[in-house]
């Protein structure tokens, strides 16, 4: 009889995974106390409570390491006055590189934030924009030149697959963090493409006795688990190999 669940999210080649105990309604009262406080967990886990969750997400399903991370900055000549044109301005820097990419052939995908980073030790933050662009290295001077209000710097995404892309989510939405002065805590925080791949997720019960691992080669980021006499919960959180294996290898538990 199937009695876990297993949902898989799978953004790109980053994977997360959660195998839990399923409560149900036939469950004497006891038995679906012990049930409710890992299967609550795994809930909290896959379902995104935070920006910063949302936004790695749809970094990794869109972007890969070569791709580049850019930090638009304004001079003194054309230094916004609000918020609100920062963006504009960034949105008009948008609509050159679609020109531009329109004409080679391609389409360009994008996430930014603006925010307002300090300036100098207790300064009121000076304005700037994070961009992430579906471009290469040799792309670099041609991006920066589209943009007309100061200076372009640019890295890749990240250095390694295996990094993960939780600390390049976390850093564009940190102005979004609890505790944050002046935080909007209803506002996303970030402005993506709208050709945007989205993550896709499944969900399916399975015997009580299946349990989920990584496939061969993956690069575990998180692994985290929890059980009692009734309920349990896996977590694994992975960066598949470029060679593409199922996302989810199912195994027994008594392999």
């Amino acid at each position: 009889m199937a009695r876990n669940r297993i949902t898989t999210k799978r953004a790109g080649r980053l994977v997360t995974a959660i195998c839990y105990a399923q409560v149900f309604a036939s469950d004497p009262p006891e038995v679906r106390e012990a049930k409710r406080k890992p299967a609550t967990q795994a809930k909290q886990l896959i379902n995104h409570r935070y920006s910063w969750q949302k936004l790695e997400q749809l970094l990794a399903a869109n972007f890969g390491p070569g791709d580049l991370f850019s930090t638009l900055t304004f001079d003194r000549d054309h230094l916004p006055e609000s918020i609100e044109e920062a963006r504009r301005q960034v949105q008009l820097f948008i609509r050159r590189l679609q020109r531009d990419y329109k004409k080679r052939g391609k389409e360009l995908k994008y996430i930014y934030t603006v925010e307002r980073g300090p300036d100098r030790p207790g300064g009121a933050g000076r304005l700037h924009a994070h961009m992430v662009i579906n471009a290469d290295e040799s792309e670099r001077d041609r991006i920066a030149a589209k943009w007309k209000n100061g200076t372009v710097y640019t890295e890749p995404l990240l250095a390694d697959i295996r990094e993960g892309y939780e600390a390049r989510a976390r850093y564009m939405v940190k102005e979004r963090a609890p505790g944050t002065p002046g935080r909007q805590a209803h506002v996303r925080g970030w402005t993506p493409s709208l050709n945007l791949d989205k993550p896709v997720t499944t969900s399916e019960l399975v015997p009580d006795t299946v349990t989920i691992t990584a496939p061969p080669g993956a690069y575990i980021l998180e692994r985290r688990e929890d059980s009692n006499s009734w309920g349990m919960f896996k977590y694994l959180k992975y960066i598949l190999p470029e060679r593409d294996p199922p996302a989810v290898r199912r195994t027994r538990k008594n392999e």
